[in-house]
């Protein structure tokens, strides 16, 4: 049966609908604003639409001229390894140890989950310093001693770009709560089959995780996708590891030297835009993707919560 038009329905969809523009204008803004020049977008600063299509922005991005100076390959593909990195070991901890938590009966069991989700109250920038000191005064890497003095210990290196932040508890949190909207008949009928805990993991629970674990991994993607601070503290003085949001800043200065852009004279905000553009891609078509696992993983952890 169709709904009818009311008022109220109509002023709704009004207001979604204007939600929508308002939070689409941004990228809206940076793919017109990537195919103008700098008389284009400053002469129409508010909405730059491009009179005639230019591509020198993205010319000058993948010209393997720059090679040397914008290693805009490696600076990707770092980032797609870490991102894998970061979605398969912490996801691992999160389904092991929401696991542990929810169906394993032990002694101090709920002292533990308050321990862990004590450390969300904690702003994470806290611990860039001491993480930063761990990284460099790790024991026996990078010319330390086994004290952790002398040399520089992980820094510039991959592995303070992969160690920190292995254990997420908003994730162990998610999939705990998860795992106790799941009836207990399930394993036990594994069990009775001859299935092992990890079995049970594998055949039992991770089907039914599936639409949590894509906001896992969705959220996970986008965060370290994004990630500035921490590779700029740590792999800053490493460009063989830089991650792509590190190289978009190194590249900002090579395209306006590229475009005879003088150096102070005018910002290049359309190439600031065209580097936006290739870097956002990625998210979209991952959400696109696994847009239908997401929503249905939000709704239920909404309602679960």
């Amino acid at each position: 049966m169709r709904k009818r038009l009311t008022i109220g329905r109509v002023l709704v969809y009004i207001a979604l609908i204007s939600g929508s523009f308002i939070m689409a204008f941004p990228l809206i803004y940076s793919l017109f604003g990537s195919f103008t020049d700098l008389e284009d977008f400053y002469a129409n600063p508010w909405l730059p639409i491009p009179h005639k299509l230019y591509l020198e922005n993205y010319r000058v991005m993948f010209n393997p001229a720059f090679g040397a100076r914008i290693q805009l390959g490696q600076w990707i593909f770092n980032t797609v390894i870490r991102c894998a990195w970061y979605i398969v070991i912490p996801g691992a901890v999160a389904v092991l140890a929401g696991y542990a938590l929810t169906r394993l009966k032990f002694r101090g069991r709920d002292l533990a989950f308050t321990y862990l989700l004590s450390s969300l109250m904690v702003p994470g920038i806290v611990f860039l310093i001491p993480t930063y000191v761990m990284m460099a005064r790790f024991p026996g890497a990078g010319g330390n001693s086994w004290w952790g003095q002398g040399g520089h210990g992980f820094v510039n290196q991959w592995p303070a770009l992969l160690i920190p932040g292995l254990v997420n508890v908003f994730y162990i949190f998610m999939l705990r709560q998860t795992y106790y909207t799941i009836p207990l008949d399930f394993e036990e009928a594994a069990r009775v089959d001859g299935a092992n805990t990890l079995q049970v993991l594998w055949t039992v629970y991770l089907p039914m995780l599936k639409p949590v674990l894509t906001v896992l991994v969705i959220f996970q993607f986008v965060a370290i996708w994004n990630d500035f601070q921490w590779p700029l503290i740590v792999s800053s003085g490493n460009p063989e590891i830089w991650t792509l949001a590190l190289g978009i800043q190194r590249m900002l200065f090579v395209g306006a030297q590229a475009k005879g852009i003088p150096q102070g004279t005018v910002q290049d905000y359309p190439f600031s835009f065209a580097l936006a553009t290739v870097a956002i891609l990625p998210l979209v078509i991952l959400f696109l993707r696994l847009q239908r696992y997401f929503v249905e993983g939000v709704q239920g952890f909404a309602l679960r919560g």
